[in-house]
């Protein structure tokens, strides 16, 4: 990193001694290569980050003390900048305080946290000035090649601003700057500190004898203070359970996981809260809707709280007894549209004896007469590794937001009635909106918030009235089972993901293959011989190959992909070459060997040949079977693992991969795509209702998961519990009824 003042970009070029000839040892190799593998593993990279979370710049530091003290430059550490400190074998040293700095010196010590081994400390040299024509080395980073050595001499001593610096006739970069110059003996005599503005090969260093001044005037500064987010008034708030809470104006967010069960961490505020009647409000917003956080109160200041907070879209009132999931209890948990997933969402709590009533937005969601909790303090309350942010906390006697004015009211009414009157509104109009600010702006969020939702159904809906032909003909393909079903249903399944595709262009390219490799074949060809112009085709003339390097990619996926790009999976390949030698008269069936797909040609009753189409055509051995269930699912093989599967197998294989990706990618509308097409050729599947039942459910879709669950409570007596398919059905009523 460059320095923070102004003389590194004023300097000028100094010439540079002409130096004797001289013996050294440090140019002899096996010196020069344990002088290294000495100080390296006591060298550490330092990396900095900005205020969006962006490294902004890297730099060096070394261990000078074996307790976990290492030297940098101050401007590699910047001003309030969050750092990490990483050794050259990885390991990263959690920073416990900024030791000492001298923005002056642009010096800093770092105080780290060891554990239970101790670093390896760097020797420091006397104080007396190194010589001209010395031969060092520097230890960094240039330019970010981490773990970096370069060799060069001492060419002078030069006086900057006052300050007496080493001039190194060696080339130095930003992120050298902070490491350590170390001499012959392995020793320190100096740290990076700046490159010329005028030659690379050209830099400076700090004495190691001005780190002295520093060492004993220490100033320590604690990292999390040291950080641009100072922490929270330890005057007015207490944290519990060791998550950072951290306060910017009137905003506290809260960082980290609690060492409370489920990760929970709190931060009441120190002023005693009332015992009877009264209220607790904040402001919550989540990083994410399946974390949780919002307010605690009666907290005895440990295990002991109520929380009311939003977690999956849902409001809870929980009560915590202990410090285990078994003293813990949900009294109420609803779903309500008041709610605003990904906003700031208003909590209040009013409290009065054997009553907890819980609102958000202005709305009542919960009321509860527990009283298993009489006193204590209240605060916030956050879980797991949830990243929120609170503004507005208040505790009062009643913290309700006042109402609309009449006329903002009307104004709102008439715009939400009529949206072309947002064009005709005046400053005047807006001056009466913004005189009950926060009640008008809640109102216009939960109408955005309403649009949204029917621009999201409207979107399912184009969605799934887009895939309906496919799932359509894909029933009628299962229905029928014509001899074009797997080819067919292989294009419509990639249709789903492509409206576009063209699937009888594409069946008709697939005859065409077949044709261009009949052509080739000698008169009274036999089967060994189809399958070797079978294979010339594929996998020498037109390069058809596995998907080795992007395995799970969707393209391996769809046919079309794999017929256009020549790669796939094992599935879409072996299909690809099942196809072509039905055309060119070959018997070749598919094998589901448990996680790699393989075709079989059969030659007669007596030769059957198994063949890894993924590995361009690898003919396989039983034993290479054997290895293949083995090494993938650690067991022998099985009959069934050799068994010929059908068509519709064979699609649901291909379907799964793909919900595989889905999954792995959290595309919830891919899965439902997957999943009714599942549906489709398989509709008396108990698997593929459930899957499809879950996924409509997560979707939005409750009319349809509803159907299935009627399904599932009609068709499965075992693997699904009638029960818990009631019990969902309940819920989704229950949840339409609401919104």
């Amino acid at each position: 990193m460059q320095p923070a003042f102004p003389f590194a970009l004023l300097l000028s070029i100094v010439a540079i001694p002409t130096l004797a000839d001289e013996p050294n040892d440090l140019v002899k190799p096996q010196v020069l290569k344990n002088l290294i593998q000495t100080v390296t593993p006591s060298v550490a990279t330092i990396r900095v980050n900005g205020r969006d979370g962006q490294q902004i710049g890297i730099g060096t530091g070394f261990v000078i003390d074996a307790t976990g003290l290492i030297a940098t430059n101050f401007h590699v550490i910047t001003e309030g900048r969050p750092f990490t400190v990483e050794l050259s074998s990885g390991r990263v040293l959690p920073v416990l305080a900024v030791e000492s700095s001298d923005r002056t010196s642009d010096l800093a010590l770092l105080r780290v946290d060891i554990g239970k081994e101790k670093l390896p400390a760097l020797e420091l040299a006397n104080n007396s000035l190194p010589s001209q024509g010395s031969r060092v080395l520097a230890f960094g980073n240039p330019l970010g090649m981490r773990d970096s050595v370069v060799t060069g001499i001492i060419s002078a001593m030069q006086e900057i601003e006052g300050r007496k610096m080493i001039q190194l006739a060696m080339p130095t970069q930003p992120g050298n700057s902070g490491g350590p110059l170390i001499n012959i003996e392995g020793k320190v005599i100096g740290i990076i500190n700046m490159k010329s503005a005028i030659d690379d090969n050209l830099g400076f260093a700090i004495p190691i004898s001005q780190l002295d001044a520093l060492r004993e005037t220490s100033n320590p500064v604690v990292y999390e203070r040291w950080i641009n987010l100072g922490l929270v008034n330890e005057k007015k708030w207490l944290s519990v359970f060791n998550a950072t809470w951290n306060q910017r104006g009137g905003m506290i967010m809260a960082r980290g996981a609690g060492s409370g069960f489920g990760g929970r961490a709190l931060c009441l505020a120190k002023p005693a809260t009332p015992d009877t009647f009264f209220e607790i409000a904040v402001h919550v917003r989540l990083d994410q809707e399946s974390g949780a956080a919002g307010i605690a109160f009666y907290s005895d200041g440990e295990n002991r709280h109520y929380a009311f907070y939003p977690s999956n879209g849902q409001l809870r009132l929980t009560c915590f007894k202990g410090p285990s999931v078994y003293s813990w209890e949900v009294l109420e948990e609803v779903r309500t549209k008041h709610y605003l997933p990904g906003d700031w969402n208003r909590l209040r709590v009013h409290v009065e004896p054997g009553k907890l009533k819980c609102f958000v937005n202005g709305h009542l969601v919960i009321e509860s007469n527990d009283t298993q909790l009489t006193s204590g303090k209240s605060g916030l309350v956050k879980f797991r590794d949830t990243k929120p942010d609170f503004k507005n906390f208040e505790i009062g006697t009643d913290l309700r937001v006042p109402p609309m004015t009449k006329r903002a009211e009307a104004l709102i009414s008439e715009i939400f009635s009529q949206p072309s009157k947002l064009r005709e509104l005046t400053p005047a109009d807006i001056i009466d909106l913004g005189e009950s600010n926060e009640a008008t702006n809640l109102k216009i969020k939960q109408r955005v918030a309403k649009i949204e939702k029917q621009a999201d159904e409207l979107r399912r809906l184009a969605s799934d009235v887009t895939i309906a032909p496919v799932t359509r003909e894909l029933a009628e393909l299962a229905r029928r089972s014509p001899d074009n079903m797997l080819l067919r249903g292989s294009l419509l399944i990639a249709r789903l993901d492509d409206p576009d595709i063209d699937i009888d262009a594409y069946m008709a390219r697939v005859d065409e293959m077949g044709r261009e490799i009949s052509v080739k074949f000698q008169k009274n060809a036999t089967p060994k011989s189809k399958r070797k112009s079978l294979h010339e085709y594929l996998f020498e003339e037109n390069g058809f190959h596995g998907g080795h390097a992007e395995y799970y990619h969707p393209a391996n996926s769809h046919l079309n992909r794999v017929i256009d790009d020549r790669e796939g999976l094992p599935i879409t390949l072996s299909i690809l070459y099942m196809e072509l030698g039905q055309r060119i008269g070959l018997s070749i069936e598919g094998v589901g060997l448990p996680g790699h797909f393989v075709a079989r040609h059969i030659v007669n009753n007596k030769n059957q040949q198994l063949i890894d189409v993924f590995e361009r055509g690898k003919v396989l051995t039983m034993n290479d079977a054997e290895n293949i269930v083995a090494n993938r699912n650690n067991r022998p093989i099985t009959p069934d693992d050799l068994r010929a599967q059908s068509p519709i197998e064979i699609l649901n294989r291909v379907l799964g991969n793909l919900i595989s990706v889905a999954s792995n990618d959290q595309d919830a509308e891919a899965i439902n795509r997957y999943c009714e097409a599942s549906v489709a050729i398989e509709p008396d599947s108990i698997l593929a209702r459930r899957m499809r039942s879950q996924i409509r459910m997560m979707t939005g879709r409750k009319a349809a998961a509803i159907q299935d669950l009627d399904w599932l409570i009609d068709h499965d007596d075992e693997g699904f519990a009638q029960s818990e398919a009631t019990r969902l059905r309940q819920a989704l009523i229950e949840q339409t009824e609401n919104d």
